[in-house]
């Protein structure tokens, strides 16, 4: 909302700007028209209005500049520009003085604010015209314009600018990337904008192609996968007969070489589009100037080659690329088939098939290792061949048998040539990025047939019988692969190895037996040897032949079971290996390094655990750090030294030297915090309690590591260490040095509540009582309402004081009590007023207690009043009798709101029936009446009937009711929801009018007959029964008693006035004469005065 009310405070400063908005806002347009803020013509005029007034604004800001590194230079006086834009004169100077609106700055801020603005006049408008083609396009262009001039910025500029631009092209990283990040907000308010518009826009080629573009151009990340899935929403999205137009400009994107120069111009061939032969690989049609080839020719790119050092052509994976030109080629141009081959060839081979290059190398080492003898008669190195393609050299520059025979396979890989750097830390820094990019690089070309051709290379030395040398493959396949699907590929292969050389070996034991069993046989049928012969085996016996034949099966046996032990112990390797794999696709993951030593760990191999944290603490940076903060190595690594290699000095030289020598940079200071605290906790342990107590203080001083160490500086504020500090401090310190470390934290504001807290607390028990209460004082100060410290320290502060000097010094605690409640928030204060009255009921004066009370009543917050007042009155009752409450509970009733003060005036009803004010406490009830409504508060006159039950009479009686009609139809037309009126309370019974008369008779000592009853005149009853459907039927009634009561005519005789007393003494019974004389009325008592003086007669 702050944005939105910024932009159009900037808005209406612009006169013209301000009639567009008027016009806009509009209800009605004229007769028979739309509103104006439907029209798409009126958003328009709007829009182009503010880009006029943005493109004088930036013009004059460009001049600016140019005259103010003028006047830098000539050192001339500043001079004053005016310029008028939609009805605003601006005047601006270096100098603000009278006359001068706007500094330098402030214009570029003013720039900036109309830009927002003009942001969100365009979202406005495609918010209420989200099906505006002409709305959408003007707005995206206008945002994509933006970052498009925020990035051209870094493209020009001083000498050091253009060494950082070759700096991003050696890197081959885009210029304008400097200035973003992942967390680029315009650009990714850019991307949303753009999806906004395709859900109503699908239709339309061109904003597909706008977004493509501004993806390819703009992405921080460089993803090509985003940007081909786009072109795949564009093919789905639309029809067929646009698809060429996608295509057209994804082509573009994936070869970088875009149409000549004329292909703008007229075709000869008659088509709508000129056919542009590119490089004489493949043809393309390009009838129109797409934003893709429009940006890359503005920017001096996709020329085939880079022309100077300042161009920059995004690339795509080669074999992405080679995927979405076979897809061109099979689902949309069938004759693309050839070139695409020539492209995917280098132009050195052409396959009808549209073979890929990836293709090609795998067929090559399937043939290779199916033959490898073969392969080695033909010349062919293939051994070498793999090894340049795997470890990033040129297949064609080192004397193989392929490039000796001239045969070129196409694949091309970066040299591995590198020069010679010195022995400093820059440059070997420099050497293994050289060495990571080119290995990333290779990794990027390569694909998914990585690991691929490491299994087919050691597949090669197995059928040629090199077994050790397909294991040491296999090692060096295992060491060199960055992705876990190569990493399964080459580890099920090399298993299978060893389990084929252990089936192997087991068949030529068994073989070897079966023949030695069947040269026995054949021994011992024929014939015996020569005299010679057998005198020599007489003299050496048979037990020779025995053992030669026994030290060949050892042999055997001891083959079998190195076998079997190397599969074994590849098996056991393999959670190593594949920690090795995760941690070379990103060195910086803390967890799996934690991870590898585990393993170790596990595996008793503690030295190499701790090798592993230590090459760790050398690899992971801080600021890239993952999984895991880089804390936890050191402390694991100091937990390996101490516990199981019970090496205590190598625990301490390693926290020495990431504490206080800062061979490792942390990026968060809570890290460092984290490792102080455990060479601290270290010395504790081995009980150095002086060197522990040196190491706390040190550690938060301030003066530790290198200067200028963002995380050292940090620790000076680190809770972790001033905590740990205390502890130390209150444990092995002094009473001194505890106070002055905790008076260094409260000086460096780094102290919080409970800190000083313990500080008071620990001054309380060393008996230094004031100050404690300095403490306090100090807290306070740093810690005031409405902090929700505030209230903690004031509540410990009040009860120190009081405990220490009760009411010894009671001016001093009447000062604190009345700072405490003048500067405490009305929703704290509640119990600081309790606190206060208590101490002046003990220790003070009546009159103060019952002045605090008064007080509380007027500060709490509505919610508590009604239990401060009830405390009040209790108190004042207390002390000064019943009847001093009575100007308590009127001041009650005029300040509670009705749910309260209805109790309240329950409550001083009751007190006044108590007196035997019986007057007084029904006036109290009637004024409270009005506050009670019956349907949400029948307590209030379940309670008022009792008492008229008990304290009335018939009259009073009906003053109730008739109060009670008149409140209910005073909040008839209020309605509550069934929460508010109770629902599901247990239903209270009350006494009906007839019982209630009769309890009043027997308290009055009348006997009253239910027969004779006299009904209550002048009751309306709340509903009507069955019988009486409506008034007509109750007026038609009492006409026909009229009659069947009237008095009989006379004919004129002289009334006897001795007649009528006796009709008026007999009034008080009821005559059913009438009733019996006349049919369809019921009989039933009717009071006497409903008749008035038409009196019923007893008499037929």
């Amino acid at each position: 909302m702050r944005a939105i009310k910024s932009c159009l405070s900037t808005i209406v400063s612009y006169p013209e700007l301000l009639q567009h908005e008027e016009s806009l806002n509009n209800s009605q347009g004229a007769a028979g028209s739309v509103s104006a803020c439907y029209d798409v013509m009126s958003w328009i005029a709007y829009l182009e209005s503010l880009d006029d007034v943005l493109d004088m604004l930036k013009e004059v800001h460009e001049n600016i500049n140019n005259q103010s590194a003028t006047s830098k230079k000539d050192h001339h006086v500043a001079r004053t520009t005016t310029l008028e834009a939609a009805g605003r004169t601006f005047r601006i100077s270096p100098i603000l003085a009278p006359g001068i609106t706007h500094t330098p700055a402030q214009f570029t801020k003013e720039i900036k604010q109309l830009i927002q603005a003009r942001i969100l006049v365009g979202e406005r408008s495609v918010s209420l015209l989200p099906g505006s083609y002409k709305l959408w396009k003007n707005h995206l262009t206008f945002r994509t314009g933006l970052l498009d001039m925020s990035s051209g910025k870094n493209n020009t500029g001083s000498g050091g600018n253009k060494d950082l631009q070759k700096i991003c092209n050696h890197n081959r990283i885009p210029s304008y990337l400097l200035t973003a990040s992942s967390k680029f907000k315009h650009y990714h308010a850019t991307v949303s904008a753009f999806e906004r518009s395709l859900v109503r826009l699908h239709k339309m080629p061109r904003l597909w192609l706008m977004y493509a573009t501004f993806v390819i151009l703009y992405d921080p990340e460089r993803n090509p996968t985003t940007v081909r899935r786009i072109y795949d929403r564009a093919l789905v999205a639309l029809p067929a007969s646009q698809h060429e137009r996608i295509w057209e400009e994804c082509l573009c994107w994936v070869t970088g070489i875009l149409p000549s120069n004329n292909s703008a111009g007229s075709s000869s061939s008659g088509e709508g589009g000129l056919s542009v032969t590119r490089k004489g690989i493949h043809k393309v049609k390009y009838g129109f100037e797409s934003p893709l080839v429009a940006e890359w020719r503005k920017r001096g790119w996709g020329c085939g080659q880079l022309q100077s050092e300042n161009e920059y052509i995004p690339t795509v994976p080669t074999e992405t690329a080679l995927r979405i030109l076979r897809r061109y080629a099979q689902c949309f141009d069938t004759t693309f088939s050839e070139d695409l081959a020539t492209f995917s060839g280098g132009g050195a081979f052409l396959s009808p098939n549209g073979t890929t290059r990836h293709e090609l190398w795998l067929r090559f080492a399937d043939v290779c290792t199916a033959h490898p003898t073969e392969a080695k008669v033909a010349g062919v190195d293939f051994d070498g061949i793999i090894r340049a393609v795997l470890k990033g050299q040129d297949v064609r520059s080192g004397g193989s048998g392929i490039a000796a025979g001239g045969n070129d396979l196409g694949f091309e890989v970066f040299d591995n040539t590198s020069k010679a750097f010195g022995a400093s830390e820059d440059d070997k820094q420099q050497q293994t990025k050289e060495a990571t990019n080119k290995s990333q690089a290779v990794n990027h070309r390569l694909g998914e047939m990585e690991g691929t051709l490491w299994t087919r290379l050691a597949e090669y030395h197995v059928r040629a019988g090199d077994f050790e040398l397909a294991r040491s493959v296999y090692e060096e396949a295992l060491d060199a692969i960055t992705r876990v699907r190569d990493f399964s590929l080459v580890f099920d292969a090399y298993v299978r190895f060893e389990e084929g050389v252990i089936e192997a070996l087991m068949e030529l034991m068994e073989d070897e037996d079966e023949d030695g069993d069947e040269d026995g046989m054949k021994d011992d049928k024929g014939d015996s040897m020569g005299d010679e012969n057998d005198d020599l085996d007489i003299l050496l016996g048979d037990h020779v032949n025995n053992a030669v034949a026994a030290d060949e099966n050892a042999g055997a046996s001891a083959d079998v079971e190195l076998a079997i032990s190397r599969a074994e112990h590849l098996t056991s390797r393999r959670p190593l290996l594949l920690n090795r794999v995760l941690l070379r696709q990103n060195p910086h993951n803390v967890g799996e390094w934690i991870k590898r030593s585990e393993l170790y760990n596990d595996l008793g191999e503690v030295d190499m655990a701790a090798a592993a944290l230590e090459e760790s603490l050398k690899t992971v940076s801080s600021r890239k750090a993952v999984n895991g903060s880089p804390s936890t190595l050191v402390l694991t690594l100091v937990d390996i030294y101490e516990n199981q290699q019970t090496n205590v000095d190598a625990a301490r030289n390693l926290l020495e030297r990431i504490c206080s020598k800062n061979e490792y940079e942390f990026q968060d200071s809570e890290d460092l915090a984290q490792c102080h605290a455990a060479w601290v906790e270290l010395e504790l342990r081995h009980e150095n309690w002086d060197m522990s107590l040196e190491l706390a203080r040190r550690a938060v001083s301030g003066n530790i590591g290198r200067k200028g160490a963002k995380a050292a500086r940090g620790l000076s504020r680190s809770l972790r260490l001033w905590n740990l500090l205390f502890d130390m401090e209150e444990s092995l310190g002094t009473i001194q040095t505890t106070k002055d470390a905790y008076d260094r934290a409260l000086e460096w504001k780094v102290a919080t509540p409970s800190h000083v807290l313990n500080y008071a607390s620990f001054l309380k028990e060393k008996k230094y009582f004031e100050e404690s209460f300095a403490a306090y004082e100090r807290g306070l100060g740093l810690f005031q309402f409405p902090h929700a410290g505030a209230t903690l320290l004031w509540k410990n502060y009040l009860t120190d004081f009081l405990e220490r000097y009760g009411g010894s010094k009671t001016p001093r605690a009447r000062e604190l009590f009345d700072r405490c409640l003048a500067e405490c928030p009305s929703e704290n204060a509640s119990e600081f007023y309790l606190l206060y009255g208590d101490y002046e009921e003990n220790h003070g004066l009546t009159k103060r207690a019952l002045g605090v009370y008064e007080r509380m009543c007027n500060a709490v917050p509505a919610a508590e009043k009604y239990t401060a007042y009830r405390l009040y009155i209790a108190k004042a009752i207390q002390y000064l009798g019943v009847t001093s409450a009575r100007p308590i509970y009127e001041a009650a009733i005029s300040t509670l709101v009705d749910g309260p003060a209805s109790r309240i005036c329950l409550e001083y009803a009751k007190m006044e029936t108590g007196l035997r004010e019986t007057d007084r406490a029904r006036a109290v009830l009637v004024y409270g009446a009005q506050l009670a409504d019956p349907r949400r508060d029948p307590d209030y006159w379940k309670a008022w009937h009792e008492f008229e039950v008990s304290n009335g009479n018939e009259e009073t009686f009906r003053e109730m009711l008739r109060v009670k009609r008149s409140v209910q139809a005073a909040f008839s037309t209020v309605n509550y929801n069934s929460a508010e009126m109770g629902a599901g309370a247990p239903k209270v019974e009350t006494l009906t009018e007839e019982s209630a008369l009769e309890m009043i008779a027997k308290s009055e000592g009348v006997e009253v007959d239910s027969k004779k009853q006299p009904l209550i005149g002048g009751f309306v009853q709340g509903k009507r029964k069955a019988e009486v459907a409506d008034l007509g039927e109750v007026e038609r009634r009492a006409a026909r008693l009229r009659q069947a009561t009237a008095a009989p005519d006379t004919g004129g005789d002289e009334i006897d006035i001795d007649d009528i007393d006796d009709d008026e003494e007999e009034e008080e019974e009821p005559s059913n004469s009438a009733a019996r004389s006349t049919t369809g009325v019921t009989e039933k008592a009717i009071p006497t005065a409903l008749y008035g003086g038409l009196a019923p007669s007893t008499e037929k």
